[in-house]
């Protein structure tokens, strides 16, 4: 029972409480809210109160201090203000900054994940809310460089570009996707800027370096994909343009040539000047190649070869079974004027197979001269080197001796006008200057001219620049199409890229066709074709090539007689053919050149050329002196 009245005097009081406190607040008491109840109590009193049980002391709030919030929403702001050390803002509807609002304290961090982002796309957006789309970017990248480097591990880095270079409709997939890549990527970049920096400020002039960066990422990324792209464009015109079509699958040099050991690739340099009629060959060689090792024998064709014989049970071996022999004339019925012969006679050369009547027939004669098959055939206009010289900033070379530009005889045998000279001594040979560098016969010989042209292809090989070459690829590509011409598909363009690289470390062999071989006036053919293909097992092997058996000591002066009548009536201003000047290759040269220990065509101790009876220093038939010419100089 005493139980039950305390719990029922505990329950009245409260009551009474309530009711009391109800009445305070209640404006129709008539009392005022804030009167004599609400006045400020003392320390003491709070703790009076607490201790006799007042039951105000468990229903108050903090409408009077700010020691709590009253709703979650306040909890919130002030649990974030406190992060901060910040005061909150009161219970007002403004939002709390959900990032520091330092000025500029983030901005390290702006600048390294934007950075980032252009390294590594879709990282960046991996800090801002597309956190999904920088995932998937990320994902793409990271998936497109693992299929490459398998690409690469399967086939080989050499076969895998070769494969890529040599595909016109790849290349172009590739022009489009390079661009579509610089796109999305730059977008990616800048979206992922912008999402870092929101929620953040920035001084003014972080503000300029941000803009700065984000266009300077832009042009980083720009740039490389841009030019990849022209230069992906560039290379599909030019192999479509270049090489033949595509005959099948592309094969690797093992597969390709799984059962032949070496290939003869015919190399003409010929002159379509807008002087001449039609064209004449300009220089000949075979190059002959291991394929296993890359060993090569490039073999000079010399222009004076008479009498050139063709492949066995050929139409034109049965045309002229004794030889080409139009005129019967040794200095006129040379292995140079069969182009001509056949661009004038193409229905007695048979079927050309789709080759220009002019071509065909000289590659029947130097088959047959050689006693060589050729696989391969590439031919070059001579405005071709004048571009390649000029594409790497000219040639530095030491010139031997005064180089006349023009000379010779035109067709009717009038003697051309020298115009021009390229002076001797270390220079440096642009396009124009370089052309006659290594074409000039005016007081000359084609052995010395063969001589300058090897000097100066190894020169320029020493001295080109791959970055010069690949700024200048445009320009050397366009120039290819209109002055190259080969017979290699495109499918077999891997397999010359292998090979070209096995060549690098093979050795090449330089073999030169002169008068210690066989007369070239009248060359006993046998004898060629048995020394022509010691040369070439020889190169293959690796082993010092033999010896000429000819001694030559009769047969070279009337072999350069020959050549001299031949460059002297056929060839025309362009050309520069003929004798010196003043005959510096008459008899008298002749029989000095029959004392000299160096064979014909070779340089001498310092690498240098020169032409039979000139020693260094002599002074030069019609030499005017040093820039007295019109020619232009390096």
């Amino acid at each position: 029972m005493l139980r039950a009245a305390a719990a029922s005097g505990a329950s009245a009081a409260g009551v009474a409480a309530a009711a009391s406190s109800n009445t305070q607040d209640d404006p129709t008491t008539g009392s005022p809210h804030g009167s004599v109840h609400d006045a400020p109590r003392t320390f003491a009193q709070d703790e009076s109160a607490a201790s006799a049980g007042d039951p105000r002391e468990f229903d108050r709030t903090d409408t009077d201090t700010d020691s709590a919030p009253t709703t979650r929403r306040d909890a919130r702001e002030r649990h974030a203000a406190e992060s901060r050390d910040e005061k909150p803002t009161g219970h007002g509807p403004g939002r709390v900054r959900r990032h520091s609002s330092r000025l500029g304290e983030t901005f390290p961090s702006l600048v390294g994940w934007t950075s980032l982002s252009t390294l590594l796309p879709g990282v960046g957006l991996l800090r801002t809310r597309f956190r999904p789309a920088g995932l998937i970017v990320f994902g793409l990248f990271v998936l497109t460089l693992l299929v490459g480097v398998v690409y690469l591990l399967v086939k080989g880095p050499v076969r895998a570009i070769a494969t890529i270079i040599a595909s016109p409709s790849l290349l172009n997939f590739l022009a489009i996707a390079a661009v579509l890549v610089a796109v999305i990527w730059i977008l990616v970049m800048v979206v992922s800027h912008l999402g870092l920096r929101r929620g953040h400020r920035y001084r003014p002039w972080q503000n300029k370096l941000a803009g700065v960066l984000v266009v300077s990422l832009a042009l980083i990324i720009g740039i490389p994909l841009g030019v990849g792209s022209v230069f992906a464009r560039v290379q599909s015109d030019t192999v479509a343009s270049l090489f033949g079509d595509s005959t099948g699958k592309a094969h690797s040099a093992e597969d390709l040539w799984a059962d032949k050991p070496y290939i003869n690739v015919f190399l003409m340099g010929r002159d379509n000047g807008e002087d001449r009629e039609g064209t004449r060959p300009d220089t000949m060689l075979v190059a002959s190649i291991d394929t296993k090792t890359g060993h090569a024998a490039l073999i000079s064709v010399p222009r004076n070869l008479a009498f050139p014989i063709f492949p066995e049970g050929s139409e034109l071996e049965k045309a002229w079974p004794d030889g080409f022999r139009p005129s019967g004339d040794s200095s006129e019925d040379l292995i140079n004027a069969v182009w001509q012969w056949g661009e004038q006679n193409p229905d007695q050369i048979g079927n050309a197979h789709g080759l220009e009547p002019g071509m065909w027939t000289t590659m029947q004669a130097v088959e047959g001269s050689l006693g060589l098959n050729l696989d391969y055939w590439a031919s070059v206009d001579m405005a071709g080197f004048e571009d390649v010289v000029d594409a790497i900033g000219g040639v530095q070379i030491d010139v031997e001796r005064p180089i006349p530009m023009g000379g010779g005889k035109s067709l009717s045998g009038v003697k051309n006008e020298v115009y021009g000279w390229v002076d001797p001594g270390p220079q440096t040979l642009k396009g124009k200057d370089a052309l006659w560098y290594v074409r000039s016969r005016e007081g000359s010989d084609n052995y010395d001219r063969m001589c300058r042209q090897q000097r100066m292809l190894k020169t320029t090989l020493e001295q080109v620049d791959p970055q010069e070459i690949a700024a200048a690829y445009p320009k050397l590509a366009n120039s290819a199409t209109r002055n190259i011409a080969t017979s290699i598909p495109q499918n077999e363009i891997p397999a010359f890229i292998e090979l070209a690289l096995m060549m690098q470390k093979g050795d090449v062999t330089s073999v030169q066709i002169n008068n210690d071989v066989t007369p070239t006036y009248n060359p006993d053919f046998d004898v060629l074709h048995k020394w022509i293909l010691g040369e070439v097992k020889g190169a293959s092997d690796g082993e010092e090539t033999p010896q000429p058996t000819n001694d030559g000591s009769t047969s070279q002066e009337s072999g350069d007689s020959a050549d001299s009548t031949e460059n002297g009536s056929e060839d025309t201003a362009t050309e520069e053919p003929a004798d010196s000047a003043d005959g510096s290759t008459d008899e008298a040269g002749a029989e000095a050149d029959a004392t000299e220990t160096t064979t014909p065509g070779e340089p001498n101790a310092e690498g240098k050329c020169y032409p039979k009876g000139y020693e260094p220093g002599d002074d030069f038939p019609g030499y005017p002196g040093p820039n007295g010419g019109t020619g232009e100089q390096g």
